[in-house]
């Protein structure tokens, strides 16, 4: 793919414009789903993602980017500064991804992993697209996924933002840290901290044997 997406900006330097639509359909849906963890608003992350691909657009025919580093790690680093800014542009206030303010007193260390994230939620997962409930109660990937993808849309953004990246964007530990800005001690901790969190919200629910070839 690094390869790929390196010989397809080379073309369309070179003149084959029409090849920056194959760019565009490989990353939008994971940009958007960055973009959205971050904006919280569809209309806005739409905006922004059409932001990111008039500057990726000139950032390719000016030859800004040389293939030096990964073109993922270029890219994503353009989505998350560009939602930031029309986060700071329209919410009229800085985006945190080390922190976000805590307001109860009450707000105990680990609390945000599952504070919005309700067995109900699991609950209605049951459900998985394109079929019935299933009365055996056997796993499916599909419900483990819905489960998995409720989660990280329920947990803080410093830490779904670093969840998007890692397993949907699938950047790097180290990629992320310079995306962020911020040490890869705290990406990887974070990461571990909410797949811990994760586990124990699946487990809840079934048994190890049920979820092990997908945990």
């Amino acid at each position: 793919m690094v390869e790929l997406d390196h010989e397809i900006i080379k073309k369309i330097q070179n003149g084959k414009i029409e090849l920056f639509k194959e760019l565009v359909e490989e990353y939008k849906d994971r940009a958007f789903s960055l973009t959205i963890k971050i904006l919280k608003n569809r209309e806005e992350a739409e905006d922004s993602l059409q932001e990111v691909f008039m500057k990726l657009y000139r950032a390719v025919m000016q030859k800004q980017f040389e293939g030096r580093s990964k073109f993922s790690t270029y890219f994503y680093r353009i989505v998350y500064n560009t939602a930031v800014d029309f986060y700071k542009k329209n919410k009229n206030k800085k985006f945190n991804i080390v922190s976000i303010d805590i307001n109860e007193s009450n707000y105990r260390e680990g609390d945000e992993l599952t504070r919005d994230f309700y067995e109900k939620d699991i609950d209605s997962n049951r459900f998985s697209v394109g079929r019935g409930f299933d009365p055996d109660g056997s796993v499916s990937e599909n419900e483990i996924q819905n489960i998995v993808n409720g989660y990280i849309d329920s947990i803080p953004e410093h830490y779904s933002v670093i969840l998007n990246m890692y397993y949907i964007n699938e950047l790097t530990h180290s990629e992320i840290t310079k995306i962020l800005g911020i040490p890869i001690g705290t990406v990887k901790n974070r990461i571990f901290r909410a797949k811990e969190k994760l586990k124990d919200i699946i487990l809840e629910k079934y048994s190890k044997e049920e979820i092990l070839e997908y945990v």
